[in-house]
């Protein structure tokens, strides 16, 4: 039997909790941005605004980045490069990681469902479908979400906790399954770019989120690689920039660009990475408000309630006045006034707290 000397070191993080924490408060903004329709619709047509397809090709996606950025546990085997020795995968860790994340982020996904169904059902005039509920609820799957439950935000939660695991098999596993793993993302981009398979249709196939964390796997690791090589230095902002600039001309082109490849699905797969990086090199700006600092402290709960409120505010308008843009900013204050005082209903009432989020602090 082989045998090997097991190194559990803590690699460190790479951000800092008040920048961290500022980078979610401006997601959380651009997110509640774009979920309030009538800022991001255009009445002439009915269709969505540039701005707000400029907006999903990043602003979610950068959160499922930030894990990745911050320390984690890691076991490094004695030649492993090669060939893995003793377990492929350290199991319990994986398990440990797994349990933490279920209670952190599976409890708040099963409530918030609960509530998005009967929400559905008894509100928004839904049919009451408890098998295609539970077919959606085990899979996380976004349209599948819309299809039973009418809201499909909530695939963010499962997708981050598939992500979050997969994290932990990554950093615990011999190089191989490491190869494995990135090779499989990969190949599924691959297929998406190159208009093989949806994003979301082999979610419809694969339960518990598991494709949506194998896309998103490699975005978290090639951002915390170059982050690590300290490429993003303020002397490469500049460059960064310049490659968001021409991605969005490209996105806001890609009607006229007839090319083998989906140009959004490969922006989907570069402008989160450089979002983030053009996010990471601002951050100690971004630090400095309060606000952001604010609402990223209280970015879950937000997220969790926003789209309820901006429903009911929009139910409510609608019986008043006509759609417009100026009253759309006016939704939108309002919803992330009224989504941050719920915020912090949810986390500082103890029994709401304990039941919502058992783990928050």
């Amino acid at each position: 039997m082989i045998m090997q000397n097991k190194i559990f070191h803590k690699e460190p993080s790479l951000i800092s909790r008040d920048a961290s924490t500022a980078i979610k408060g401006l997601l959380m903004l651009l997110i509640v941005f774009g979920h309030t329709g009538w800022i991001t619709t255009d009445f002439a047509t009915g269709n969505r605004t540039f701005f707000w397809h400029w907006l999903y090709t990043f602003h979610v996606y950068v959160f499922l980045i930030l894990p990745f950025i911050y320390g984690y546990s890691k076991k490094s085997n004695i030649s492993d490069k090669l060939v893995c020795v003793d377990k492929h995968i350290d199991i319990q860790k994986v398990k440990n990681d797994l349990r933490h994340n279920l209670i952190k982020i599976g409890v708040p996904y099963c409530w918030f469902f609960l509530f998005s169904a009967i929400a559905f059902v008894t509100v928004g005039g839904g049919q009451f479908d408890l098998k295609g509920m539970l077919y959606a609820f085990f899979f996380g799957n976004e349209p599948l979400m819309d299809r039973y439950i009418g809201f499909n935000f909530m695939w963010f939660l499962p997708a981050m906790l598939a992500l979050t695991t997969f994290k932990s098999v990554y950093y615990n596993s011999c190089f191989k399954v490491r190869v494995g793993i990135v090779v499989i993302s990969l190949t599924l981009w691959v297929l998406a770019i190159f208009k093989i398979l949806s994003r979301h249709t082999i979610g419809m196939y694969v339960p518990f989120a598991i494709s949506q964390a194998f896309y998103f796997i490699i975005l978290g690791l090639t951002a915390r690689y170059i982050i690590e090589k300290q490429w993003p230095k303020k002397s490469l902002m500049p460059i960064v920039v310049l490659l968001i600039g021409a991605l969005t001309v490209l996105l806001y082109y890609r009607g006229e660009i007839h090319t083998i490849i989906d140009l959004h699905t490969t922006i989907r797969l570069v402008m989160p990475i450089l979002m983030f990086l053009f996010l990471y090199g601002i951050s100690d700006l971004l630090a400095k408000s309060r606000i952001l600092s604010f609402i990223g402290t209280y970015s879950l709960q937000v997220y969790l309630v926003h789209v309820f409120v901006i429903n009911a505010l929009v139910v409510f308008f609608t019986h008043f006045t006509e759609q417009s843009i100026g009253l759309g900013i006016v939704i939108y204050l309002l919803a992330l006034g009224i989504s941050c005082g719920l915020a912090l209903v949810m986390v500082k009432v103890p029994f709401i707290n304990n039941v919502l989020f058992p783990t928050k602090q």
